[in-house]
């Protein structure tokens, strides 16, 4: 029996993130589908030489890995293009989040925290889904901190589900409207209510 999984996602910028590190320092094992995204695209990978291949040498920084930030530009600006990376990406992505679960005894519990879950195959990995919401302007007030241009939230934004799928999607929701005391707590309530199986 595999470890029963915790799809962890919700929009850009809501905090998945923070959540997911609450969660860690509750005892949880978490993956970010994010971060094995990234490793999957390293140089001298199949990843890498497949994303080369389909968008060229010019997605590529000086010292020859692919530049994320270049690929985001080139992606977010075609729905197709997105839809090529995907395909390249999120196989690899699903085989060794598999791999991690089968690695884990039954009664362990996996959270796998992804941008892109309800919308991808994923989803169907995952025997509760989390969703993180934060009202739009304060998104909005935190991707403009990471310095995202009005053009590259609104691609992104669209990219992704909207908030109406992604609590249609929901087992859990958790709200994160800034306030850190009361999302700590929100996190602790639901990761007691998943460790005592409800």
């Amino acid at each position: 029996m595999s470890a029963f999984v915790v799809g962890l996602t919700g929009p850009i910028g809501a905090g998945k993130s923070t959540v997911a590190g609450l969660l860690r320092d509750l005892g949880a094992r978490v993956l970010d589908a994010d971060a094995i995204a990234r490793d999957e695209q390293s140089r001298g990978t199949t990843g890498y030489s497949a994303i080369v291949q389909q968008f060229g040498t010019e997605v590529l920084g000086e010292d020859k890995e692919i530049d994320r930030r270049k690929l985001a530009d080139v992606v977010f600006a075609d729905p197709r293009r997105l839809e090529q990376l995907e395909k390249i990406l999120h196989p690899r992505v699903i085989a060794r989040i598999l791999e991690a679960r089968k690695m884990l005894p039954g009664d362990q519990i996996l959270v796998v925290e992804a941008i892109k879950l309800v919308e991808t195959s994923l989803r169907s990995l995952c025997d509760r889904v989390w969703v993180v919401l934060a009202p739009r302007d304060e998104l909005l007030s935190r991707l403009a901190a990471r310095g995202m241009s009005e053009a590259g939230v609104a691609a992104r934004f669209s990219a992704q589900a909207s908030a109406e799928q992604f609590r249609d999607a929901a087992d859990v929701v958790i709200e994160n409207d800034g306030d850190r005391d009361a999302l700590r707590a929100a996190v602790a309530a639901a990761w007691s209510r998943v460790r005592d199986g409800a």
